[in-house]
């Protein structure tokens, strides 16, 4: 095949993305507005639908050249699991997630660096977090855990303490959502396959806008043996009873206002 005709199926293949993202939006914003109007119930099949249609987004929109639309559609993704029981508020929220996706499709190209962190610093904040600060500049945790008891209560810890929330199930996962999001905190855990959570605190360092970002690395086992390993900036944390008073010491050592509840545990 030569360059031309590759140029063209690609250009092809990306009309394509295009046409077809847009159904799945028109099907979105027919799924909000049933909710919106009491028609639906949130945990029905039509939710389910959404969330399918949402994670495909996420995970198809980079492969045509809009990593803009991987990562607005993640932190829709990070806002309904940090939303116990989408609200009709909720759902204008959510909406708004929609239509920066739609009008970013309907430009056609991907967006500049600058007008992306501009749609992303007016992005919808938790709602777990907003009940805790209505501060402008709310800082952002990148929780890296897999999915699972244990990190809804880090993630509530976290959020109490007035961060929002974003997340990666692995490393992996992190890297590209630590560059972009540039977060207040890196929260991860220790025990990953291929790649482990020291491994990416060490990474991350090499990395321009992540060179100073206060990490805390979890562990179910002890941390005596990791102190000479962390790099700057890090703490290890075990998961243990006091977890909770630990993390909220360490918050406190980064500079971060704790709340007084969660200090004292």
């Amino acid at each position: 095949m030569s360059e031309i005709d590759l140029q063209e199926t690609l250009e092809r293949l990306k009309h394509e993305f295009i046409d077809n993202s847009a159904d799945k939006l028109d099907r979105i914003d027919g799924m909000i507005d049933r909710l919106y109007r009491g028609h639906e119930d949130s945990r029905g099949m039509q939710f389910v639908e959404f969330q399918r249609d949402v994670h495909s987004l996420k995970g198809s929109a980079g492969t045509y050249g809009f990593d803009s639309i991987s990562l607005i559609a993640h932190r829709l993704e990070d806002y309904i699991e940090t939303t116990r029981r989408l609200s009709q508020e909720n759902l204008l929220d959510v909406q708004k997630f929609v239509d920066r996706i739609r009008e970013i499709l309907e430009g056609g190209d991907e967006v500049s660096n600058d007008r992306l962190t501009e749609i992303l610093e007016r992005l919808p904040t938790s709602a777990a977090a907003q009940s805790v600060t209505e501060e402008a500049d709310q800082p952002v945790a990148l929780l890296v855990m897999s999915k699972g008891v244990q990190r809804k209560v880090v993630a509530a810890d976290l959020s109490a303490n007035g961060f929002e929330i974003a997340y990666a199930d692995h490393p992996l996962d992190a890297f590209r959502l630590a560059v972009s999001l540039k977060p207040s905190l890196i929260a991860t855990s220790l025990e990953f396959d291929n790649l482990s959570g020291l491994e990416l605190a060490r990474a991350l360092r090499g990395v321009d806008v992540t060179t100073e970002t206060p990490f805390v690395i979890m562990t179910s086992h002890a941390v005596d043996g990791l102190g000479q390993q962390l790099p700057s900036q890090t703490a290890a944390i075990q998961k243990d009873a006091e977890f909770r008073s630990k993390l909220g010491n360490t918050l406190s050592e980064f500079g971060f206002t704790v709340s007084e509840s969660k200090s004292e545990r």
